[in-house]
């Protein structure tokens, strides 16, 4: 599995109590029930573009509300045997029910409500719900937890949820990437989490990826392809794709998906103002392994429209380690093209 690495930590003081800086800049945090938080956050340069910048915002959410519910620091968190234990990510996915990623930009005020559930043996289920907020925080109290009808079944229509599915991992005694192995840290439980719903878990989706080393999407299992698969090799990058422990760093691999889809897309004549301005309505990414430093993993692309609304597409991709053919995660994305592109 990938694991992110946080950069900062959460005050997290009481049930509706918390701190904020700034008028315009700075976040507010507080605790809004036993497995909830709630933060009033600015959109900064580095947060926004990419779905790797807002992925990578949302994973270090999801570590700090993890530690805030379940009462452990798990940015250093160790297991019995001394040996870091890694809240490392297993399933990603970004739901615009109204706001789109690529809408979020400079100076945007969000509020984002975060909700914890246990997702089985080790692993946590984090959602964050994220909405445009115009007036300053003066009531920090005013947003309540949702719950799990609306996390899983009706969405509210002006938000943009991501969901992150975590288990905690260590590296194996060999050391390296490959083969971590499933490690509790000393102090985890999840007693106080709500347990989210078998219908809704992902485990389940994460489970059927693993045996058919492709995401299952039945649902759009008849939409016609567009144009011959493309299979690239992507050269692990030091620099980009490894987080601060000398693993691949989960949010890298949505940077590695839209760099596939931007080959593709150029390829089908495409414009790159096109592809900024695609609706990007659901995104999910399975992380079944990590890979070593030196890897060179296979990307296989797929492309394919709805059979009977050309403009709306999905793309599939698988990456497997070139040098062992092991898979080491599956992605699906549906969009909607621009009328330009």
């Amino acid at each position: 599995m990938r694991t992110g690495t946080g950069t900062g930590s959460g005050t997290h003081t009481g049930t509706h109590t918390g701190t904020y800086t700034g008028k315009h800049t700075g976040t507010y945090i507080e605790r809004t029930g036993p497995a909830s938080v709630r933060r009033l956050v600015t959109v900064t340069p580095g947060t926004c573009g990419s779905l790797k910048a807002l992925a990578a915002c949302a994973g270090d959410w999801t570590w700090e509300t993890v530690g805030a519910v379940c009462g452990l620091d798990v940015f250093s968190a160790r297991d019995e045997q001394g040996t870091p234990s890694y809240l490392a990510f297993y399933y990603a996915r970004m739901l615009a029910c109204g706001l789109q990623p690529r809408q979020l930009t400079f100076g945007d005020r969000l509020e984002v409500c975060s909700r914890v559930f246990d997702a089985g043996p080790l692993s946590v289920l984090t959602v964050h719900r994220m909405r445009r907020v115009t007036a300053p925080p003066e009531d920090p109290g005013a947003g309540e937890p949702f719950d799990a009808a609306e996390a899983f079944v009706n969405p509210r229509p002006d938000c943009l949820y991501v969901e992150n599915l975590n288990v905690w991992l260590s590296r194996s005694a060999g050391g390296g990437n490959v083969g971590l192995v499933r490690s509790p840290p000393v102090g985890f439980t999840a007693a106080l989490l709500p347990k989210v719903p078998p219908a809704h878990s992902p485990r389940a989706l994460c489970g059927a990826a693993r045996y058919a080393r492709v995401l299952p999407d039945p649902a759009r299992d008849g939409w016609v392809r567009v144009c011959p698969d493309l299979v690239v090799d992507h050269a692990v990058d030091l620099i980009d794709d490894v987080n601060g422990v000398g693993l691949l760093y989960f949010a890298s691999f949505f940077s590695i998906a839209e760099r596939a889809q931007v080959s593709r897309w150029r390829s089908l004549g495409r414009s790159g103002r096109s592809f900024l301005d695609r609706r990007v309505e659901d995104f999910r990414i399975c992380y079944l392994g990590n890979a070593d430093l030196d890897a060179t993993l296979s990307l296989r692309l797929r492309t394919s429209r709805h059979p009977h609304d050309p403009a709306q597409e999905k793309s599939d991709l698988v990456v497997r380690d070139a040098s062992t053919d092991r898979t080491v995660a599956v992605a699906s994305s549906r969009y909607r093209r621009p009328p330009h592109g």
